[in-house]
């Protein structure tokens, strides 16, 4: 008689509960389960051990996402680092022009300043030269110096009003030239501290992208060493299942190993006696055969679950 098949219980969907050592097929999701003293447990499949092309496929697509935010991260930073030296050397540029303009300024408010100190020294050289002449060739004899001062008004009244109100002319704008000087020093520093708030603000954005970076690096090595440890897992368990299921396959050709010796031992034994007790005996076998055959075929087929 030619081997039977043994087909085990078969059913869509992990099986409920299953006899120890009963073996269990799920169609649906090509896992296989086993019973044991403390329930169902998946020995084998699809459903239950990810292949490795999968695991492989998963750790590849997800290598390749991680190189790309990693190169986009750097095309990011490389780019505000490249935007952050332009504006400096915009803002270095604009500094050192404005404070060149002030330079430039100060120094020809002070040369205008000396050649004012000097057409005024000599203005005042000329006038005192003329008093001197007008008291050499006044006729009284002045014997005080209130008495030359009513002298000299009464006789140069309109170089003295020219004198005053050229000196009140030049302290109005030397007045005026400090006031704006003051305006323009305080124009320079709010425009100063303008550019040093903007050089803070770009501090503060190479900072933050820099600890982006330092994350972004954690992170990458955080999923890749979950990834390793999730790949040498499914190793470890598909080879326990391996395992596990060559035990099983070797204790079932035991078995059937040890089943077909005893039927060889009693098929010579029934070789040795007479013909005539040979066939009451085969007789006798056969329908015992045929009984326990039926029996075992009922048993072979586990049925559905």
């Amino acid at each position: 008689m030619a081997n039977p098949i043994l087909k085990i219980k078969r059913g869509s969907g992990a099986p409920v509960s299953l006899e120890t050592g009963e073996l269990a097929m799920d169609l649906l999701n090509k896992s296989l389960f086993i019973g044991t003293d403390t329930g169902v447990l998946a020995i084998g499949g699809e459903h239950v051990f990810a292949k490795k092309s999968y695991v492989d496929s998963a750790v590849s697509t997800e290598q390749a996402a991680r190189e790309a935010a990693d190169t986009t991260l750097t095309t990011n930073l490389n780019n505000e680092i490249t935007r952050a030296t332009a504006a400096e050397g915009v803002n270095a540029a604009a500094i050192l022009a404005e404070e060149t303009a002030r330079i430039a300024a100060v120094s020809a408010e002070e040369t205008a300043r000396i050649a004012g100190d000097s057409a005024l020294d000599a203005k005042i050289t000329t006038e005192k030269n003329r008093v001197d002449a007008i008291l050499d060739a006044a006729d009284a004899d002045k014997d005080s110096f209130a008495e030359i001062v009513t002298l000299i008004n009464s006789i140069d009244t309109e170089n003295d009003t020219a004198f005053a109100g050229y000196v009140i002319s030049n302290d109005a704008a030397l007045a005026q030239e400090v006031t704006d000087r003051q305006s323009g020093d305080t124009a320079l520093g709010l425009r100063i501290d303008d550019v040093e708030s903007g050089a803070m603000d770009l501090d503060t954005r190479v900072t933050e992208a820099e600890a982006d970076i330092v994350t972004n690096a954690t992170a990458i090595s955080t999923e890749e060493a979950a990834r390793i440890a999730a790949v040498s897992a499914e190793s470890t368990a598909r080879s326990t299942a391996d395992t596990t299921l060559q035990s099983n396959i070797d204790d079932e050709a035991t078995a059937r190993a040890t089943a077909d010796t005893s039927l060889s031992n009693r098929i010579a034994a029934i070789e040795t006696v007479s013909p005539s007790s040979r066939l009451d005996a085969v007789e006798a076998d056969v329908a015992d055969h045929e009984s326990r055959i039926s029996a075992l075929e009922t048993q072979i087929d586990g049925g559905t679950y």
